[in-house]
Formats: structure tokens, sequence, C-alpha cells
């Protein structure tokens, strides 16, 4: 496995905690990259900052909603300003919003999903992609974390499944279009212990919860896959459970799921099954 990130610029959205954090973390400390992080919590990139010691120079960031695609224009002009060329473009920003039927989630929700988890991504790349560079005989680089609800759809994540569904179908499409030009990768990581899947307290303390992978491990396997240039990769063990059960029975499967999820009368799915 070559270090083709080593001194070179990469660009990590959803930086301030969670995968996205590690990430960095991983980047700059192990294998000797600069990162630019995105998110939007100064606080949170300022601590972080001080926390990487004497590689904290290494690790720089930019403020805004990755969903909003002024953000990634100004992202855009900064590098060109500064000539900045990265070398490796990772999406990995996201939001996942409590389990509940689809029917009841609010349009005005279902819209940010798709802002944040599949929008985001292709404003992303109409800005970033321009300015990514070769490093040597490596090719630049685009990664879509995506999720294993990409690949089998969990009764009451619509919205969520929907928004990481469409992120996997335009990911390939890149792929395609992008071959022998760049690297375009796919990551479908499982369950994980971050902010985002916490922020709903009835998965704390959940089966959900105590299974979840840390942050810190998942974002080691994405490094290593992204390393590697693996164009794609279904991470955890649920997650390729999931995606074994949907390729080996792509509806009876998603029905069985569901059966064990309410007869397991966990309070993560109370929305899901509360009139059944």
């Amino acid at each position: 496995m070559k270090n083709w990130i080593f001194g070179q610029y990469v660009i990590v959205s959803g930086a301030s905690s969670g995968i996205g954090k590690q990430l960095c973390r991983l980047f700059i400390e192990k294998y000797g990259a600069k990162v630019i992080g995105i998110g939007r919590n100064e606080e949170k990139m300022r601590a972080f900052q001080q926390e990487l010691g004497e590689n904290k120079q290494k690790f720089t960031y930019k403020l805004f909603d990755v969903s909003d695609k002024n953000g990634w224009n100004n992202l855009k002009d900064y590098l060109m300003e500064k000539d900045i060329r990265p070398v490796l473009l990772v999406n990995n920003a996201g939001m996942f919003i409590p389990f509940n039927k689809i029917t009841k989630t609010p349009s005005q929700e279902l819209d940010k999903v798709l802002s944040v988890n599949f929008r985001s991504v292709t404003y992303a790349v109409e800005s970033i992609s321009p300015l990514l560079q070769n490093n040597g005989k490596h090719l630049p680089a685009i990664v879509n974390v995506a999720s294993s609800a990409a690949l089998c759809t969990v009764v009451g994540t619509g919205a969520y499944s929907a928004s990481k569904a469409a992120l996997k179908a335009y990911t390939e499409a890149l792929a395609l279009e992008e071959k022998g030009k760049k690297y375009v990768g796919l990551m479908c990581p499982g369950t994980t212990a971050t902010d985002l899947f916490r922020a709903d307290e009835n998965t704390q303390n959940s089966a959900l919860d105590i299974l979840a992978m840390p942050a810190s491990k998942m974002a080691k396997k994405i490094a290593r896959k992204i390393l590697k240039k693996r164009r794609r990769a279904v991470l955890g063990w649920d997650a390729k459970m999931m995606n074994f059960t949907a390729k080996l029975m792509p509806m009876k499967g998603l029905f069985l799921i569901r059966w064990v999820m309410k007869i397991s009368k966990s309070k993560v799915f109370i929305n899901v099954f509360d009139e059944e």
C-alpha cells in the first residue's frame, strides 16, 4: 500500500466530529497529509486543531454548511487564490434523523436530508473536482462516504436510505465517467458511534448503540481502503450482513430485517411500529 497522500492536500467534509474528525487525524498523524476540514462548528474545529499538537499547522478549516453551494464555490476561490491543488476530496458529511415512517417525515426534513447527504456531494464535485491534481503516477481522487442503508433499505429510514442510495448511484456514474482520469471510491460503513447517530435519545444505550463500531475504528478501515484505492467497500459486520441479505433476497430480506426489528421491541423503533 503506497502512501500517495503524504505531503499533499486532502479535503474532508464533516470534519468536526465522528468519522470525519478521525479521518483528518489519521491523514495527518499517520499518513503525513495536510488537511482542509469542512464543518460548521468552529469551537470543535479549534479544539481538534489544538489536539494535534505539533501537527496543528497541517490542519486548516473552513466553516460552512455543505448543503450551501456558495460555500463550495467560496472554497474553490480560496484554493485557487492560495494555489492549493488537493489530491483527494472526501465527501463524508451527513445527517441521520430518528427512525420514523416515511409518511410521517415532514417534507422540509426530507429535503434537508437529501441536501446534506446527496446534493452537497454534487456541489463539492462540481466545484473542487477541476482543481484536483495527480501525485506522480497516482490519479486525483474523490471518495464519497455513503452507508449500508444505500445497499439495503431499512424500515424507518426512508429519507436517509433514499439519500444514500442516490449518493451510491451518483458515485457509480462518476466512477464510470472518470475512468482513467480519477480514482472514485464509494465507502458504505455500517452502524457507527457518532454524534449524528447518538443525537436520537432513543438510540442511547440501545442494542444499536452498543453494537455500533467506534468512529476511530471505522475511520481506520475507510482510510486503508482509500489508500488502496478500492472502488467500493462495505465496512462493518452489520453492513456486510445487510449487503448479503439484500443480494440474496432483494425484498424478502428487507421484510426479514423488519420482522427482527419489530420483535426486538427496542425504543429506537417506537415511531415505526407504534400502530402495530
